[in-house]
């Protein structure tokens, strides 16, 4: 550290020679996740080794977001737009793009131990440079790779003169907000490194953007050798719009939410599925009759005794605890919903490492009274996701505090021996990463009380064919069987934990669908896991696509279960493109399907006049190709078989 505070520049190049000044041309480059990346010094520090092959630059990071691109000339034509309106002031991470186009120099390498989900899948480089690693090895596991110069955005101090914001024992500081969760860990080691003798740099980039937020995450100034203060060029954070949540989503998440115990303590994932939670989480402590109507008529008490047990069906009058790695935007809605109350440390409810969200979460982060959002503590991610001693909490401490936990999160698909699949290919290609679920998955195993829940959709398509998602066998596992626990579908849920291995098969064919359990039985008989005399019992057969969309579709669960619980960023015309364009998209799936429906679609042309303002969005008003024709053919006819009559 300096002892007259860190070197001041209000130019990308200018922090960009300060590091090289400092380690030298050989830079192995920490990034934090997700949103807290300093897209101008990294996209400075990117340019700069692209122009000058002398330098050596290897980036070490996780989830380097993109923007959405969309895979077909109609999802173009819709995001397009969309994107702009989202993301059209904010800068491209410029070594991300080239890294999906596998355009990187020689020079560069980029490793990331946590992928934006799906974004390298078709790229063989990224494939080849990802670092396998749970959240908690993170830290060494970087270290390892050389890293000699840290760099994040972060949050100066509120210039309005809040009390007890912006200093740190009364000194100016800065808050790492976002992203904390590993920064915390990675300082004082590369500050050990440069003890020994090895030239390290450690950059902060502001942006007034980001919530500051206290606690954990403020770090006197003087931590950094180099802040980059311009804010004539600060940009706004990246969003992560919300996405819908389909009927079976909405039973997913009810049925999870049967399982919280009040007083409890909740660990959530991100996606539609962690959506569902919450809506359903808050709709059981706000409206408490509402959410006891779907338990009756669910049958949950016959059906899944366990839960009973397990969790509750009353408000929350204790509250609960939030620990997540992920401090995902639903939380924010269980704060605000009185939900998230129960206070461990210095009336602290919620300990998150890092969190990504809409524009929404994040404007809600930063409106929040100052009192209120200090009772959020972002700190470090070895802190939250597992129970030994840190410097932050000792082991005992932190078991007292995380009473009845509830982990939560989502798999890709499930075996039936109890293995979840939740981060990769059988053939060995990386979807996103293990991130921090295996963590919490043990840890589920080692507290009392604790449970580990895997949700999943039962089913997905694949080529325009219905494909089971949960799975007689799988070459590749994120968590292995041993770890079972309790699995959710739309179907129902599956308490796995201590059971034989017949108990587990049949539990899990029980919330399969149900086209798919007379070949999963017949699979497990033949291995010798099921007895040659078990039958099927005849409400396995409820298990369908049809039999949820009845259940959901009635007039009262349509209003208690909407497609967008907490919002979304589209236009009114957008939200029917969407819909008509994911239906089109299922119906399309293979070219003979495509053939057909293109075929069908001559023969609502004369409805394209009807939907003047839609096709206008998408530019298809008036087509100038033969090829835009045909696309307009398409959304007219997917139009005519989305809207319902008082929508047209």
């Amino acid at each position: 550290m300096t002892h007259n505070g860190p070197l001041m520049v209000s130019e990308s190049d200018a922090a960009v020679d300060a590091v090289i000044d400092r380690v030298g041309h050989n830079i192995v480059l920490g990034l934090p996740l997700g949103i807290g990346k300093p897209l101008r010094f990294a996209n400075a520090l990117y340019q700069r080794a692209k122009d000058d092959s002398s330098i050596r630059l290897h980036i070490v990071t996780g989830l380097s977001l993109q923007v959405p691109r969309g895979g077909s000339s109609l999802e173009r034509r819709f995001l397009e737009p969309f994107t702009q309106r989202l993301y059209g002031e904010i800068p491209e991470l410029a070594y991300a793009r080239d890294a999906a186009a596998g355009k990187l120099p020689d020079n560069i390498k980029v490793s990331e131990f946590f992928f934006q989900a799906g974004s390298f899948l078709h790229q063989p480089q990224q494939q080849r440079h990802y670092v396998c690693s749970n959240y908690t090895h993170a830290v060494r596991d970087l270290l390892a790779q050389g890293m000699n110069v840290i760099a994040q955005m972060v949050a100066p101090g509120p210039e309005d003169g809040v009390a007890n914001e912006g200093t740190v024992n009364g000194e100016q500081a800065y808050s790492l907000s976002s992203n904390p969760d590993l920064t915390l860990d990675l300082i004082p080691l590369l500050r050990q490194r440069q003890q020994q003798g090895t030239p390290v740099a450690l950059l902060a980039e502001t942006n007034r953007a980001l919530p500051y937020m206290g606690n954990d995450a403020a770090l006197a100034a003087d931590t950094f050798d180099i802040v980059l203060d311009d804010p004539g060029t600060e940009y706004p954070l990246f969003p992560v719009p919300q996405t819908a949540v389909s009927a079976q989503d909405h039973l997913i998440g009810f049925y999870a939410s049967t399982l919280l115990r009040d007083g409890g303590t909740l660990q959530v994932g991100i996606g539609s599925l962690g959506t569902a939670l919450v809506h359903s989480t808050i709709m059981r402590h706000t409206h408490n009759d509402r959410w006891r109507q779907l338990h009756d008529q669910l049958n949950i008490d016959q059906r899944f005794p366990f839960a009973a047990g397990c969790g509750g069906t009353e408000h929350f009058k204790q509250g609960l605890y939030g620990c997540s790695e992920m401090m995902v935007e639903g939380f924010l809605h269980l704060l605000e919903a009185g939900v998230l109350t129960r206070a461990v440390d210095n009336e602290v409810v919620m300990h998150g490492g890092f969190f990504l969200g809409s524009n929404a979460f994040y404007n809600g982060l930063r409106k929040l009274p100052a009192a209120q959002r200090n009772r959020i503590c972002m700190t470090s991610v070895n802190f939250i996701n597992d129970l030994f001693d840190h410097r932050l909490g000792n082991q005992h401490l932190k078991a007292s505090q995380r009473v009845h936990s509830r982990f939560i999160n989502s798999a890709m698909m499930h075996t039936v021996s109890g293995a979840a699949i939740s981060d990769g290919l059988g053939d060995g290609r990386v979807i996103s990463g293990v991130g921090g679920q295996y963590n919490f998955v043990a840890m589920a195993h080692e507290l009392p009380d604790a449970r580990s829940i895997m949700t999943l959709r039962s089913t997905r398509r694949k080529d325009g064919k219905l494909q089971s998602n949960i799975v007689f066998n799988y070459p590749h596992c994120t968590i292995p069987r041993h770890l079972r626990d309790i699995v959710v579908t739309e179907y129902g849920m599956a308490d796995l934990r201590g059971q034989s291995d017949e108990e587990v098969y049949c539990r899990l064919i029980s919330i399969a669908d149900a086209q798919f359990q007379p070949a999963l039985l017949r699979q497990a008989k033949q291995a010798g896991k099921v007895a040659d005399d078990f039958v099927m019992p005849s409400h396995w057969q409820h298990n369908t696509a049809e039999h949820v969309d009845m259940l959901m579709s009635t007039p009262e669960n349509r209003e208690r279960f909407p497609d967008y619980p907490f919002g979304h960023d589209f236009t009114d015309d957008e939200l029917v493109l969407s819909r008509a364009l994911t239906w089109l998209k299922a119906e399309t799936a293979t070219p003979l399907a495509k053939l057909a429906t293109l075929l069908r679609s001559v023969r609502t042309m004369r409805h394209a006049r009807n939907h003047q303002c839609l096709l206008a969005r998408m530019s298809l008003q008036a087509p100038d190709s033969p090829g835009a024709r045909l696309q307009q053919w398409l959304v007219v006819y997917a139009l005519e078989r989305t809207l319902t009559p008082h929508m047209k």
